[in-house]
């Protein structure tokens, strides 16, 4: 994707610079023809004189002319006897019309291109027109920046204020209920005082006015008066005109009838001991049941107060908590949108350009701004230009853009520098977004892998040792593990069973040498032989397992374990092939 896009650009740069340059020919073509032209009208009066001249000088000897002179020889201009004139075309000339700078077009595309062709440009008006670009991208930045550090600080401003106003709310809540219960409870205590000493005031009262009344009742009775006697008794003259008219006086004046009744009655009332005390028994009764009253009356408001101050205490402490909760709760949700649209905006990716160079762009992890995620020197801009990419939309050209590079690296010598491939890779893999990304990568893993191996197993087996042969068959090994092409594995089996031939036949030959020094051989010896090269061989399939797992997708145990039955098999019967020639060999011996 990447080399196809970069060849498509070459060849419209290529394009435009080969339109430019016929531009240009054909322009200093006419500058020339120009010139040819102006020459010719001047030169025209030099040939005739250079005519005349030569008329002259024929008969005469030629003579060098040096350069100089001829630079600096002067030319008559010469002039036609009759100037030609074409003649004028009438019919022509009345439909004339001159053909359009660009057909096939709208006219708004057609004056835009007419203005495009016409438009004189040089390198100061490039130069100020990429100074003026620069300048406005520089702008446009700097506008982003501020803008957004401005939404971020009047975000922060408002989010200080927001928490300082439900602060100070909370502050006033709480210093207001304070007040309150205070305030009731200084009431309650008022009250409850002033109701106290009321009745203690008005007992106190009381019990001053029974013990004076009962002190003077006790007393009254046991007083003795003097009777009065007038030295002569007065008898007033009897006036019959008076007696006549007479009418007695009402005992009580200036009173309603109802008034004057109740008076009348309590005046000619008859007072006893036994009434007086029915009356202060009666007074007493009617104290202590006021008394009783009164108390029972201060209990059931005491009672009220309590109960009212605990449902007013209880109402408070609910209010507060709904506040709490929905402050609470207001706190959360605001936490969450942050959250939200804080892993919203890192998902979000932005392509741009900045001096002929691909920069990806991505979202910070916060509710506005973004970050330069890295930079593609080399990578045009995709076809369809977006203001917002997705990951999917953007991985994609930083895998391909890795890719080619491993890929110019491999290309670049015969004996490539596989760690950097390597790292490329590696680099690719972490921006795979499919199976078949990664796929792709692994399988370039698994050949360089490969070939690597392969190389050690060359190496190994050039040094012609059986322990070396053995390496060589390690190497062989993890090969035959990595996956790669039916060829390749084709070539490891082939150089596996080459390796193995190469093998017994060393190990026949060494088997030989030993039966000439040696007069028998053991069957412990060989038993003993058999048990080490499959623990060998054992050993060295199990060490495979690891770094095959690194490069593979998985080895499964079920693989593993075949393969170190199979070489173990292999092992005997190799060891066991030894057995009869070194008794054929030892026999003549015994």
């Amino acid at each position: 994707m990447g080399k196809k896009s970069l060849i498509k650009s070459t060849a419209k740069k290529k394009t435009k610079s080969a339109k430019k340059d016929e531009v240009k020919k054909t322009a200093k073509k006419a500058k020339v023809t120009a010139k040819a032209a102006a020459k010719a009208g001047t030169t025209a009066k030099t040939t005739a004189a250079a005519k005349t001249r030569s008329k002259k000088t024929v008969a005469t000897a030629k003579k060098n002319v040096s350069l100089k002179d001829l630079i600096l020889k002067k030319f008559e201009a010469w002039k036609p006897a009759k100037i030609f004139r074409a003649a004028v075309d009438e019919e022509y000339l009345k439909n004339f019309a001159s053909p359009p700078i660009v057909s096939g077009l709208s006219d708004e595309e057609a004056k835009k291109i007419k203005k495009l062709l016409l438009k004189k440009r040089d390198m100061t008006t490039i130069k100020t027109e990429i100074k003026k670009e620069t300048a406005e991208k520089a702008a446009a930045e700097k506008a982003a920046a501020e803008k957004a550090a401005a939404e971020k600080a009047a975000a922060e401003k408002a989010a200080a204020e927001k928490a300082a106003a439900e602060k100070a709310a909370a502050e006033k809540a709480a210093a207001e209920k304070a007040a309150a219960e205070k305030a009731a409870a200084e009431k309650a205590a008022a009250e409850k005082a002033a109701a106290e000493k009321a009745a203690a005031e008005k007992a106190a009262a009381e019990k001053a006015a029974a013990e004076k009344k009962k002190a003077y009742l006790k007393t009254l009775p046991l007083k003795k008066f003097e009777a009065w006697k007038p030295a002569k008794i007065f008898r007033a003259a009897v006036d019959e005109e008076y007696l006549k008219n007479f009418a007695s006086p009402p005992i009580v004046s200036g009173l309603s009838d109802e008034e004057a009744k109740k008076i009348k009655k309590l005046l000619l009332k008859k007072r006893d001991m036994a009434t007086i005390r029915a009356e202060i028994k009666k007074e007493a009764a009617e104290r202590k049941a006021a008394e009783k009253a009164a108390a029972e009356k201060a209990a059931v408001e005491r009672e009220t107060a309590k109960k009212s101050a605990a449902e007013r205490e209880v109402a408070e402490k609910a209010t507060m908590k709904k506040v709490i909760i929905g402050l609470a709760s207001g706190f959360i949700i605001l936490v969450a949108l942050i959250f939200s649209a804080s892993s919203s905006n890192n998902s979000k990716y932005y392509i741009k350009e900045k001096t002929g160079i691909l920069e990806i762009w991505q979202g910070r992890y916060a509710p506005l701004g973004e970050e330069r995620m890295m930079t593609l020197p080399g990578v045009p801009l995709p076809e369809q230009i977006n203001a917002v990419y997705s990951e999917s939309e953007v991985f994609p050209l930083i895998f391909n853009y890795y890719i080619d590079k491993a890929d110019a690296i491999s290309d670049m010598s015969d004996t490539p520098d596989y760690v950097a491939i390597k790292s490329y890779l590696n680099e690719a893999l972490l921006f795979a977004t499919t199976g078949d990304l990664r796929k792709k990568v692994y399988s370039r893993l698994n050949n360089i892998k490969f070939n690597d191996l392969m190389y050690k197993a060359g190496v190994s087996e050039s040094r012609g040792a059986i322990s070396d042969l053995d390496e060589a068959m390690r190497y062989l090994n993890k090969a035959s593990l990595l996956k790669v092409d039916a060829g390749k594995s084709d070539v490891v089996k082939q150089k596996i069973e080459s390796i193995k031939e190469q093998k017994a036949e060393m190990i026949e030959a060494q088997v030989a040498e030993e039966a000439t020094v040696s007069a028998s051989v053991k069957p412990d010896v060989v038993e003993q032989k058999i048990e080490s090269t499959e623990e060998q061989s054992a050993e060295m399939i199990e060490a495979q397992v690891p770094e095959e797992a690194t490069v593979s997708a998985s080895v499964k145990p079920d693989v593993v374990e075949q393969k170190i039955e199979s070489t173990k098999e292999q092992s005997a019967e190799m060891i066991e092939a030894q057995v009869p020639e070194e008794a054929t060999v030892s026999a003549p011996a015994e």
